[in-house]
């Protein structure tokens, strides 16, 4: 059997209102943003990536935070606002990464540069997974659904940015193979070793 190693790779956090990851469909953009009347402390969470190492590719999941979020690894208010592109954005989600700890800079570590990876996989282009993009335009292969872009273009102002893949050649692709509870999946290497399963109806 051959194999396959998964390294876990943590590229900062990430500090929400609770509502925002555990309110499901009912969360407004304004309880997301922490401006509804029932107020709850914001919480930290992980901004994790994913490295899945095959016999013979490399398959980057996510990219986490992009350095201009946190210049100096540490919290920078300003930065945020710019690099997100949004003053809103960053009242839903505000984020740090600290030095050496963005996904080019921990694979640097393990003497992977982007234009090694065979594939960048975005599960869905919110800013904790998306905004590290530019770090990788030089990957073999960037890839997202074509329902999460086309779904992206429709919401360009309040929940997602363009200029994080402006400059970045995203390849879409639909749905090939019917795995999951909406069956709806995407066989990557064509021999279902590597399959993402669609979790979301749209």
């Amino acid at each position: 059997m051959s194999e396959y190693k998964v390294h876990i790779i943590n590229t900062g956090k990430v500090r929400i209102e609770p509502e925002l990851a555990f309110g499901g469909d009912h969360c407004s953009t304004a309880k997301a943003a922490g401006f509804s009347i029932k107020k709850s402390p914001k919480i930290w969470l992980p901004v994790n990536v994913f490295l899945v190492e095959t016999p013979d590719k490399l398959v980057l999941l996510d990219t986490g935070w992009d350095r201009s979020m946190s210049p100096n690894g540490v919290f920078d208010k300003k930065a945020q606002i710019k690099s997100l592109g949004s003053s809103l954005l960053y009242h839903v989600n505000q984020g740090v990464v600290p030095k050496g700890m963005t996904a080019s800079e921990h694979l640097a570590k393990l003497g992977i540069k982007p234009s090694d990876i065979d594939y960048v996989i975005i599960s869905h282009l919110d800013c904790d997974h998306a905004n590290g993009l530019r770090q990788f335009k030089d990957a073999e292969n960037i890839m997202v659904a074509r329902s999460e872009y086309e779904y992206a273009k429709k919401h360009p102002y309040i929940r997602f940015k363009k200029k994080w893949w402006d400059d970045v050649d995203l390849n879409l692709y639909d749905w090939n193979d019917s795995q999951g509870p909406f069956g709806r999946s995407y066989d990557l290497l064509g021999d279902k070793s590597i399959e993402f399963i669609n979790t979301l109806l749209d």
